[in-house]
């Protein structure tokens, strides 16, 4: 909580050295509206991750029980552990960073500056610096990952959708289904030893959902909002 707070300051900082503006221009004042993008958000994402892990257990063969361990309290700890998490992060990508490179660059070289730092950043969090097919795969994701959230906060003008995103699909993968590096939650995998596991099947879907996920959700946000007009690049 500390680092966030300090973010938040640092960020301040910036906003107003560079662009004499304060921190809402990030939208984070709640109001009815920025609060519903952020339930949106987290629903949407909540229900297209819990419907990938699903299939993608039918493709490998993968039984799920309830974790004997798990108390019903450390949800509550691991959803605030994650919040504070997606919050760090997208204060990062999707912060005053992001908001002055698209007042002084223009919403495109910004958006692809945010997109290949999001994904270059996964290489070192998911620690896969040293091996190139990884690398690649992991970049590819998380980049497409951060498309969808950049064109979130362009498109909402606001960090509310954008957390709710993050939140959602993040939650789902690492509380439910135990997939993140936060360890055992709720449920945990169980493999069926008579299985024949199809690899790449469930490598062609892992893939291709991790892209179709982004596209509709920008598809959506696309139609939606239109806030483009509060990062015009400023004239020189």
């Amino acid at each position: 909580m500390i680092g966030i707070l300090v973010q938040l300051l640092l960020s301040g900082l910036l906003l107003w050295w560079i662009e004499k503006q304060s921190l809402s221009v990030l939208g984070w004042q709640p109001s009815q509206k920025r609060l519903f993008q952020f339930v949106a958000g987290f629903f949407l994402t909540m229900i297209l991750a819990t419907t990938y892990h699903l299939i993608h257990a039918i493709l490998t063969g993968t039984d799920w029980q309830k974790n004997p361990a798990f108390q019903f309290s450390d949800l509550f700890n691991g959803l605030w552990w994650m919040l504070r998490s997606v919050v760090y992060e997208e204060l990062i990508f999707r912060g005053a960073l992001f908001y002055i490179a698209l007042r002084k660059l223009g919403v495109t070289k910004a958006l692809w500056l945010s997109v290949i730092a999001f994904g270059i950043y996964h290489w070192f969090s998911f620690g896969a610096w040293g091996q190139p097919i990884q690398m690649i795969f992991i970049f590819l994701i998380t980049a497409a990952a951060g498309w969808m959230y950049s064109h979130a906060f362009i498109k909402t003008g606001s960090l509310y959708s954008v957390i709710g995103l993050h939140f959602g699909w993040n939650s789902v993968g690492s509380l439910v289904f135990s997939q993140g590096s936060i360890g055992k939650y709720i449920l945990i995998p169980v493999k069926d030893p008579l299985f024949q596991q199809n690899e790449w099947a469930s490598f062609l879907f892992m893939f291709l959902y991790q892209f179709l996920v982004p596209a509709f959700i920008t598809w959506l946000w696309l139609r939606k909002y239109d806030g483009e007009k509060y990062f015009k690049k400023e004239k020189s």
